[in-house]
């Protein structure tokens, strides 16, 4: 293995405290907290091995992490604003408190075909985040929030929310489609979650 830095983290970790190889992938082994509470804005984190890894209270604000694994990582009170997650490895992840909503500028959270089983994202702010096509089984969203602008909702269309645990949780103005799934004896109307009604949004 060799140590390099990468471009784009501002104020982060130096050469000596992250492992990657040639690949220019970044690998950390489980426990490492060299990343935990630093600045890592907009910084190319695909492909990432994380698992495990404490990142908490980190500012991840754009931050690309496609198809990266962060199963079990602690991830909590991070700045996840603007970030793309697709078809990353999140299972069992602790988000609590993390922020995933809107950043004032257009920037959401994306999530779409994430693996967020288990995962704990109590409290967090997930206003306006797209948890399109991602598995969200056993995940638990109690006390997260969904409210935000009307022409940037939370999207969870074709999401599986099966065994999810969503009392508490502000959901409304939250939009799903025929394709989401939801835990059993649960009615998303209830709580003022909405199907698609207009075209434009993302």
């Amino acid at each position: 293995m060799t140590s390099i830095s990468h471009s784009g983290n501002s104020g982060g970790p130096g050469p000596d405290d992250e492992a990657d190889c040639d690949d220019g992938i970044l690998r950390l082994p489980p426990g490492d907290r060299s990343l935990a509470g630093t600045m890592q804005e907009g910084r190319d984190l695909m492909f990432a091995e994380l698992k495990g890894v404490d990142l908490s209270g980190a500012n991840f604000y754009w931050a690309m992490f496609h198809q990266a694994v962060l199963e079990g990582a602690n991830m909590a009170r991070c700045d996840l604003r603007g970030a793309s997650l697709h078809d990353t490895n999140l299972r069992g992840a602790d988000l609590r408190s993390a922020r995933l909503g809107l950043d004032g500028l257009g920037g959401y959270t994306r999530f779409h075909r994430a693996d967020l089983s288990g995962a704990d994202l109590r409290d967090a702010d997930i206003g306006g985040a797209d948890f399109t096509g991602a598995i969200m089984t056993g995940a638990d969203l109690r006390g997260a929030r969904a409210v935000s602008a009307p022409d940037r909702p939370t999207l969870f269309n074709g999401a599986d929310l099966t065994d999810a645990w969503l009392a508490g949780a502000e959901l409304k103005g939250a939009v799903y489609d025929e394709r989401t799934v939801f835990p059993r004896k649960f009615r998303p109307e209830r709580v003022g979650m909405v199907t698609p009604m207009k075209k434009g949004w993302r």
